[in-house]
């Protein structure tokens, strides 16, 4: 069931139709019965008029001889036909659709008889004097199909209503469920920090044990998100501190020791692949859509961008790589802290695994109603088998000993992916325009620009990184 309004509307048709038939058969049964008597009265009232006419009419006929009426008007539906007998079998009169010999047996009564090729329902019956006898006949065929025609005229009002009544119990039902598109609308319309119970006032009463267990939610919710904050602040606490005072304690030993054993190496390189994974997981539990708590503003893309390029300049320069930038003036809706972090990891990832010497491209592109964010290397590149699982967590090509010797633990990508989901944006991983590498696509909806914000000042549209250190 997709759809209350639809089920109750088909429902409820389905129920008038099926009452409205049961009433129109039995109005109908009732109603042929009903014809059945008042034709029959009919015909009862006709012989009281042959007793009136026939007599006078015999006595200015010719004796002996048969008085025949002249047939009635063709657009007559019904009419009724008849033979006058005496007692004796002798045929005084007939009407002209009637043979010129006794019809039936002269017995009191009502009866069914085939001529003429029709079914006839026949009245016999004595005369005033007890003379004669009357033989009154009508066509079936007619005497049902006048019947129907007065039935069906009250019985096409029912049926031509159905349609109107699925339209007015579509309303109804439009109007007694706008307390619940109200209520998503509610639900729909609050921000992501909004916690707070819905209000239950004139609420109605199938809402109110919805509401309740809604609030039970918000309020389970609500204690989770604090206590994942609170997990965040002591988490950063208890692991950053105890891991910055070994890596002091280990490059003092370094300083000490000349030269360096082997083993204090190792440390203080197992030191530094912690502290890195404890930030990623920390940025990975704060980024995460469902306990994101960010209030999205208006962010200058472009102007991320180039700042995340220049907290870069000590790896590209170490690298000696080279950094082409391409952009027009793009702002996205979303939170500048989440979107950094995107860049960061991106541009991060772009350095760390295009070997020395290479070349990095960053684009922002205004294409309609879209911002398109590349960031380009001509490094190894990312398998086409292997670019769904790169998002997955922990998940590195080739293990923890990955080709590049760069160390690492499997989280960037999870954390750009979790942003560009906060975002409802779109990633694409394909090959780059180089021989080789990776271009990673990222696609935001585009936000106008704010009134009360100036545009930043165009910057050449390429800037290279690695001149000062050739």
């Amino acid at each position: 069931m997709k759809s209350i309004r639809r089920f109750l509307v088909i429902v409820l048709v389905a129920i008038v139709t099926l009452a409205n038939f049961a009433a129109a058969v039995r109005g109908y049964l009732g109603s042929m019965d009903e014809a059945e008597r008042l034709f029959n009265q009919r015909m009862l009232q006709q012989v009281d008029l042959l007793n009136y006419t026939l007599p006078l009419r015999a006595s200015q006929a010719d004796a002996g001889a048969v008085i025949d009426f002249p047939a009635r008007p063709s657009d007559i539906e019904s009419s009724l036909e008849f033979q006058w007998v005496r007692n004796d079998g002798t045929l005084l009169a007939r009407s002209a659709a009637m043979p010129d010999t006794v019809l039936c047996s002269l017995e009191e009564g009502f009866r069914y008889f085939n001529f003429n090729n029709y079914r006839w329902h026949l009245l016999v019956t004595a005369s005033a004097d007890k003379q004669s006898w009357y033989i009154l006949a009508e066509r079936d065929d007619q005497r049902y199909r006048l019947a129907e025609s007065m039935i069906l005229q009250a019985v096409y009002p029912m049926v031509l209503a159905i349609p109107l009544i699925a339209l007015i119990i579509w309303w109804v039902a439009g109007v007694g469920l706008r307390p619940v598109a109200k209520l998503a609308t509610e639900l729909r319309q609050r921000e992501a920090t909004d916690l707070y119970p819905i209000e239950q006032q004139d609420m109605p009463i199938e809402l109110v044990q919805l509401t309740q267990s809604a609030n039970e939610l918000l309020r389970r919710l609500d204690a989770s998100f604090a206590r994942e904050k609170r997990f965040s602040g002591d988490a950063a606490h208890e692991l950053r501190t105890p891991l910055a005072a070994l890596k002091i304690h280990c490059e003092n030993l370094l300083h000490e020791l000349h030269p360096a054993p082997e083993s204090v190496v190792k440390l203080q390189l197992g030191i530094e692949r912690m502290s890195y994974l404890v930030e990623q997981i920390l940025l990975l539990n704060r980024t995460a859509p469902d306990h994101f708590m960010g209030q999205f503003e208006p962010v200058n893309l472009t102007l991320l961008a180039k700042q995340a390029v220049v907290d870069y300049s000590a790896p590209l320069a170490q690298k000696n790589h080279q950094i082409e930038f391409n952009g027009d003036e793009c702002w996205v809706m979303g939170d500048r802290a989440a979107l950094a972090t995107l860049l960061n990891n991106l541009l991060g990832n772009a350095i760390k695994y295009t070997p020395a010497n290479g070349i990095i491209v960053v684009n922002t592109w205004q294409r309609g109603k879209d911002v398109v964010l590349e960031v380009m290397d001509n490094g190894p590149g990312i398998p086409v088998a292997q670019q769904a699982r790169v998002f997955d967590r922990f998940y590195r090509m080739g293990g923890d000993r990955h080709n590049s010797q760069t160390p690492g633990c499997g989280l960037g990508l999870s954390i750009v992916q979790q942003v560009v989901e906060l975002h409802a944006a779109h990633i694409a991983l394909t090959q780059s325009r180089f021989d080789q590498g990776l271009l990673v696509m990222v696609t935001f909806a585009a936000c106008s620009l704010p009134d009360s914000t100036t545009t930043f000042e165009s910057a050449p549209s390429r800037v290279f990184h690695h001149e000062q250190n050739r």
